[in-house]
């Protein structure tokens, strides 16, 4: 593989110095080395279950002891990709199946012994995988290029050598390396291009662009990324007329690589979107393309891939510069019909750049183009409201909250389903999600006022003293393994929960394909447990931080009650509910006004001076925070005026936080 790329290299180098000469010289044996590759794609053939294939019938036959009176079976054959059967679909040979097993058969002599997979060394040669009978017919019979399936007791005869070449069949099939030498060819052809600039232009004819067009849809995303690649050398060096044949051909395959579900399939189509579109803007021709590129162009600038992320974020500014909100709206239906179906692709990664798509349609766009779409992107938020991954739901709680907020009137038809959801939402076991749902419904607050504060006080003054229903075993994410796998926790059980209960859980973001995305239901995330009682507490604390401003006579009546409920010190995760509260109360005392706020101060003071030394450093530290906000904001003389001695004491020990007091 090295080497290859070294000989990509001197191709570049060469072509740099002598021209177009080299790629007429190489041209040929370039092409004849991707037409072989792609040849060889069909020697991999899955069948319908997609975790198994078809194992090359030769290494699978000598691999089964052939002194075993169960091996004497009668393999059935299977249709040869020379000889297809009218009514069944043609399966080729896998003889060259993997590197390992070598290349394509080599007519009319031997090869040489080859160690397969499995570990044995076995002879890799022409008919290997023929019976003795199949061996002694007349050539021209039957087709020469056959498969042949062993029998169920065949397959089991030693089931775990099999098992285990199986799986490192699958892991070499897998997309996560070369495919023999397709992707250096196209590398070799790439710098050939590079090292040509725009004397290439003439040679990039109807062959070429047949060739990536195959290359950008191959099963293995290296020869997807490196066709990616190629487009982006044509685009970079050819002449305009050059260009516009290339985009016609490729702009459908573009839109595609930059939704692929390999970040770095998404990051070579990035590339070469940019370098076609940026020109096609310059010289007039770009309209026709833009309802094909600009939606996944969009998703992109909020996909979880940083590189792809910060570079589509770069080539919107340069492509659109100041128009994009106006493209948008311009080309609106296919950007809502892009999002929709997104927001419901099996990367995690992708559902959640889908919500805050949809998120900022609410915020940036122009109301009258957007309008007409409010229905159904509030059913595609409601429905990402039910992933398997909290990200998504987190996403999708805060994107509602925006559109209820900027569409009021269109939106109220939803209102039942987004508050029941919503309210589940505050006591779920994730405290991000918890926060979303409280700044969710705050919004719903100020987009229906008194109407939603009917609804959304009650829940606030039942949930808020859940804590006192806390028992003494509490668990923090109870229920759940403290190892996530793309933003799902799995569940544990028994002695597991014992051991797994105090740790916070992460997404990933990994870009694994096939992730669960929903069920059926409200709440039907297949890891939701009942909240803790604590966890519905806390999440009435967020919903009295972001009411504050809006409702501040029920808020300032609620709050010492909150810090005595805080103050419960009789389970294991009180200390989490302390730092949740005292983080928000320089915000909840912004929102009631200084006047308010010195009102219920007092039962504030204690529990906030018992969490200073409290032993848990989060807790300590959001508690001196709050302590150095309370002596700003309302005043030294004012706050330090109202500590006891001991408050004082505990003031002067903490090495937390610098409060003037009294003669110091």
């Amino acid at each position: 593989y090295r080497v290859r790329l070294v000989v990509a290299a001197v191709l570049q180098a060469l072509t740099e110095v002598d021209g177009i000469a080299i790629w007429l010289k190489a041209k040929d044996e370039i092409y004849k080395s991707i037409y072989r590759n792609f040849k060889r794609d069909v020697n991999a053939v899955k069948i319908e279950n997609k975790s198994k294939f078809l194992l090359p019938t030769a290494n699978l036959i000598d691999l089964v002891d052939s002194e075993s009176t169960d091996n004497q079976a009668a393999p059935s054959a299977l249709p040869s990709a020379t000889s297809p059967s009218p009514t069944a679909p043609a399966l080729p040979s896998l003889g060259g199946a993997l590197p390992s097993l070598g290349s394509a058969p080599l007519r009319g002599a031997a090869r040489g012994i080859k160690k397969p997979i499995g570990g044995r060394t076995l002879p890799n040669h022409e008919g290997a995988g023929q019976t003795k009978e199949t061996k002694k017919k007349d050539p021209g019979s039957e087709p020469a290029d056959i498969v042949l399936r062993p029998s169920v007791k065949t397959r089991v005869s030693k089931p775990a050598e099999l098992t285990r070449w199986k799986a490192e069949l699958r892991e070499q099939m897998h997309d996560t390396e070369g495919w023999k030498s397709l992707e250096t060819s196209f590398g070799a052809l790439r710098a050939i291009i590079t090292g040509a600039k725009e004397h290439f232009s003439k040679y990039v004819d109807d062959t070429l662009l047949r060739l990536l067009e195959q290359a950008s849809m191959h099963t293995n995303r290296f020869v997807r990324e490196i066709s990616f690649h190629t487009a982006a050398a044509i685009a970079t060096s050819c002449d305009i007329e050059t260009l516009k044949t290339l985009a016609e051909r490729t702009c459908t395959l573009l839109a595609k690589g930059l939704s692929d579900n390999w970040s770095q399939v998404r990051y070579a189509s990035s590339i070469a979107t940019r370098h076609m579109l940026t020109r096609a803007m310059k010289n007039g021709f770009a309209e026709k393309y833009l309802p094909i590129l600009l939606p996944p162009m969009c998703i992109n600038r909020y996909y979880v891939a940083q590189g792809v992320r910060i570079y589509s974020q770069e080539t919107w500014r340069m492509a659109m510069r100041t128009n994009g909100a106006k493209l948008v709206a311009k080309h609106i239906g296919k950007v809502v019909e892009f999002y929709v179906a997104q927001a419901a692709a099996d990367n995690h990664a992708v559902r959640e750049a889908a919500c805050a798509c949809i998120t900022e349609l609410a915020k940036k766009v122009e109301r009258k183009a957007v309008s007409p779409h409010v229905d159904t992107l509030l059913e595609t938020l409601i429905d990402c409201f039910k992933d398997d991954s909290w990200p998504v739901r987190d996403a999708a709680c805060s994107a509602c909250g925006d559109f209820i907020l900027a569409y009021p009137e269109e939106s109220k038809p939803k209102m039942k389903k987004l508050y029941s959801l919503w309210f589940v939402h505050l006591k779920d076991s994730i405290p991000t999600v918890r926060e979303g749902a409280a700044v969710a419904l705050a919004k719903a607050v100020a987009a229906y006022g008194e109407e939603a504060e009917a609804v959304v006080l009650p829940k606030l003054k039942e949930a808020l003293p859940s804590v006192k229903q806390q028992p003494n075993d509490s668990k923090r994410l109870a229920g759940l393994e403290n190892v996530t796998q793309f933003g799902v926790a799995r569940r544990v059980t028994g002695k597991e929960a014992l051991a797994n209960s105090d740790a916070q859980m992460y997404s990933c973001g990994s870009l694994a394909p096939k992730m669960k995305k929903r069920g059926a239901g409200c709440m039907d995330h297949s890891f939701q447990r009942p909240a803790e009682p604590w966890e519905v507490t806390d999440g009435a604390i967020y919903l009295m931080r972001e009411l504050a401003p809006k409702c501040q006579d029920a808020v300032g009546g609620l709050l010492p009650s909150a810090a005595e409920y805080v103050a419960l010190r009789n389970y294991g995760h009180h200390v989490y509910l302390k730092q949740t509260f005292w983080k928000a109360v320089p915000a909840i005392a912004k929102g009631l006004g200084k006047r308010p706020f010195k009102r219920v101060l007092e039962p504030l003071l204690e529990p906030l001076f018992e969490t200073l030394v409290c032993n848990h450093r989060l807790a300590m530290h959001a508690a001196a925070d709050c302590i150095e906000f309370l002596n700003k904001y309302l005043g030294n003389l004012v706050f330090t005026g109202r500590l006891t001695e001991d408050m004082r004491t505990k003031l002067r020990r903490s090495n937390l936080v610098s409060v003037k007091l009294d003669g110091l």
